[in-house]
């Protein structure tokens, strides 16, 4: 009877009994699953912790080497880089007219950026033959295009050129682009002016594979004092971009290390996008009211720029800037952002100064064509196409859920003042520089989180 009684009681209460049963799985597994969590978090603490002293400690190595003139890369390879192929001709979701090969490499040391293995930037050259490769700290090496697996190293004079040793040790300085042009290249970097007091410069070179002898192209009119009323960051100042104009001119992009008002000043070479003759070095100010434009493209056949560049929290812009040369046009910053401040502690001298309105139209400035919010960490930008109309960005940041580690497609209207369609192709890799074959028919990026070369070859 009792047993009865039992079975009586369970079948009347047996979907309470099953919620309370699968309750205490729920609370159980939850417990469990923040244990480990809590477990990985601490992991990946003491891990990082763990990187951050093997870097410390490499970092020391480098520099007792490099005071005794000696160079902690040439110990990992003396005479090459030397890549291995990962895979070869994988269809990219979202971007299917190119197949996707990736080649990487463990020989590149030092990073320009966290998150990143290894900084570097690359061009093509002799016919497209070959392509060239500058890591951010000075290293220089070319290859055949058609075999990326070995990169001959190539000495130069840099180290007596350029001595002071945050360029090589610390992540914010160091090389920011290259440029190959009619024998010739060019190198941008952050440069050092005298004590606390940084600006950007360009070296030259004839292109020699055996050995590159720089000189002095140019430099900013002034440096950035460390010690200014806005604060410094170098990683602000960075810009760099160095693109061809025509035979007589190239096109060159300055950041503001962080003291914003340069931005406005007509008188300063600072955030702005700047003409540079060739023949006499002298400069000209393009558009003023850059924070730090890292992309930079120019149509000779439809004579107009476009031009990325970092917002602050937020506020990454694509511009076009079409007939670029008629008068210089203002884009806005720091008047108008569509980001907002790091800090929201800035006295108010500096918010009245950078007071990051969202609208540029309404103050008088140009708008970008488009923004992003939050930001991609925008980089380089590559024409697709012979009309000028469809393009590729690069995108850094650390989330893919932001859109970026990847590469953005975007399509201009035919007078090319709006963007008409835009897709996302995420790689999970910083993007940090991309150029593109005449044909359009081969684009290499260098990828910097696993320091990585990717091949893209149109199909069709």
């Amino acid at each position: 009877m009792y047993e009865v009684y039992l079975m009586n009681i369970f079948k009347k209460y047996i979907y309470q009994i099953l919620i309370i049963f699968l309750l205490g799985l729920l609370i159980f597994g939850y417990s469990l699953n923040k244990k480990s969590s809590a477990s990985k978090k601490n992991e990946i603490s003491i891990l990082a912790k763990q990187l951050k002293a093997k870097n410390s400690q490499i970092s020391k190595i480098q520099k007792n080497l490099f005071d005794n003139e000696n160079n902690i890369n040439d110990l990992i390879n003396e005479n090459e880089i030397n890549f291995k192929k990962v895979f070869e001709d994988k269809k990219l979701n979202n971007f299917n007219s190119y197949n996707f090969s990736k080649y990487t490499t463990n020989d590149i040391l030092f990073n320009g950026n966290l998150g990143a293995v290894a900084t570097a930037y690359i061009d093509l050259y002799n016919e497209e033959k070959n392509i060239f490769l500058a890591t951010y700290d000075g290293i220089f090496a070319s290859s055949k295009i058609e075999n990326l697996e070995s990169f001959k190293k190539i000495k130069s004079n840099i180290r007596s050129l350029i001595q002071y040793e945050k360029f090589y040790f610390h992540e914010q300085y160091g090389i920011k682009d290259i440029l190959i042009n009619n024998n010739n290249i060019y190198i941008s970097y952050i440069g050092k002016r005298k004590d606390d007091c940084y600006d950007l410069k360009i070296i030259t070179s004839e292109l020699n594979e055996n050995y590159l002898d720089f000189q002095l192209f140019y430099q900013t009119l002034n440096c950035v004092n460390v010690n200014n009323n806005h604060g410094f960051w170098a990683h602000q100042g960075a810009g760099g971009r160095i693109v061809k104009l025509d035979n007589s001119n190239l096109l060159f992009t300055t950041g503001d290390f962080r003291n914003r008002p340069l931005a406005q000043d007509p008188e300063s070479d600072f955030g702005k996008i700047l003409r540079i003759n060739i023949q006499n070095k002298k400069a000209n100010v393009v558009s003023l009211g850059h924070r730090n434009p890292q992309g930079l493209y120019y149509s000779k056949k439809f004579d107009f720029i476009l031009s990325t560049e970092h917002g602050p929290k937020g506020g990454d812009e694509i511009n076009t800037n079409i007939k670029p040369f008629i008068k210089v046009k203002n884009f806005g910053w720091p008047i108008s952002s569509y980001g907002e401040h790091y800090s929201k502690h800035y006295s108010k001298r500096i918010l009245e100064e950078a007071p990051l309105n969202k609208s540029h139209k309404k103050f008088g400035f140009e708008e970008p064509i488009k923004y992003f919010n939050p930001s991609i960490g925008i980089s380089q930008i590559i024409s697709l196409n012979q009309e000028d109309t469809e393009f590729l960005i690069g995108a850094m940041g650390n989330e893919i859920k932001d859109q970026d580690l990847g590469i953005h497609y975007i399509k201009l209207n035919k007078e090319r003042n709006k963007v008409v369609d835009h897709n996302y192709i995420p790689l999970n890799e910083r993007v940090r520089d991309m150029i593109i074959s005449n044909d359009k028919k081969m684009i290499v990026i260098f990828l910097e989180t696993t320091s990585s070369l990717a091949i893209l070859k149109k199909t069709d």
